[in-house]
């Protein structure tokens, strides 16, 4: 199982969640990699627009029987676009950091 957060970075609240039914795409361009998700509702497009510069993507590799692998993503000042007649999120990410709980906590 997968799944992709877009949360706000200074108070933690959830903006879009995949596990809302919602699916997505990862595609690598040049130096930045392009996180669409595909049918985000208006309300939740506009409000991660507007906190663009304050945005935490995660995505959560939970192998069955494996432990998860967490992806952190720094979208910095890239793009992040919404466009409301296709319903996607379009997110410019710069870096990522992956690491696996299970080395931290036993």
């Amino acid at each position: 199982m997968e799944r992709v957060l877009v949360k706000h970075s200074v108070t933690g609240r959830m903006f879009v969640s995949s596990t809302d039914g919602l699916s997505y795409t990862f595609d690598q361009t040049g130096d930045l990699t392009l996180i669409t998700i595909h049918g985000v509702t208006g309300e939740q497009g506009a409000v991660v627009v507007d906190h663009k510069s304050e945005l935490n993507v995660f995505r959560f590799e939970e192998p069955e029987g494996g432990p998860v692998i967490k992806h952190w993503y720094y979208v910095g000042d890239n793009p992040v676009d919404y466009d409301e007649s296709s319903r996607c999120l379009t997110l410019s990410v710069q870096s990522e950091i992956e690491y696996r709980p299970d080395q931290y906590w036993e």
